[in-house]
């Protein structure tokens, strides 16, 4: 796979200081359609997807150190934990960690999956259990949502309020050591949220996201 050099990352209408987010993720279509959904002067969110079926962490992260960045520019490694939860596939996902640490890459990780994230826009942590795996998490977001498909996201079930209301409710859900795979529910979406309202023009960030930061 040819990856995207960084001339064709950034628009080319910005300003010098405009801040860059560049996320990989194993997710081929929910996520790049999310983040697609809302827009921050002076804030560009650039999801790196998975194209060629390759969805490992280290493939993830192999993507994203790929790209040509600006020193200014975060990068950001958006994983699942899901089926790698034991054996063999943690170690992997420990490893990768470790090497995108080193990288000076953030980590946003999910357990179990994208999915989770995506709930906490509509239920608070107190309403969660019984999440063997990411399927059962689709489909208590399907219940919820009245359907879910994952190649077609709606905007309209994701608004700015409810962002900022998952960003807390996953930050409560959050007790994760840094740099270390979540034993319990974990949905680190919301460490890229704050980073992303902490980037922008305060005068410019729109006011419900100004609660991110509080």
């Amino acid at each position: 796979m040819t990856l995207a050099p960084r001339p064709l990352v950034r628009e080319t209408a910005t300003f010098r200081d405009d801040r860059l987010f560049i996320v990989a993720c194993e997710d081929t279509y929910a996520p790049q359609q999310y983040f697609d959904f809302f827009e921050i002067p002076r804030v560009q969110i650039h999801v790196v997807p998975t194209e060629d079926g390759r969805s490992s962490p280290q493939h993830v992260l192999g993507r994203l150190l790929a790209i040509e960045h600006a020193e200014y520019d975060e990068r950001w490694l958006l994983s699942d934990v899901d089926h790698r939860s034991a054996g063999a596939h943690v170690a992997n996902l420990v490893q990768t960690l470790s090497e995108a640490r080193r990288q000076g890459v953030n980590a946003a990780i999910c357990n179990p999956c994208f999915e989770l994230w995506l709930l906490l826009h509509h239920r608070s942590e107190d309403e969660l259990g019984g999440f063997a795996d990411c399927g059962v998490v689709e489909g208590v977001l399907r219940e919820v949502l009245g359907g879910y498909n994952k190649r077609r996201l709606s905007s309209q079930q994701f608004s700015r309020q409810s962002v900022a209301e998952a960003c807390a409710r996953a930050r409560r859900l959050d007790e994760t050591v840094p740099w270390s795979v979540p034993e319990g529910y974990a949905a680190q979406v919301h460490r890229l949220w704050e980073a992303i309202a902490a980037g922008a023009a305060p005068h410019q960030l729109p006011p419900e996201f100004q609660a991110i930061l509080t």
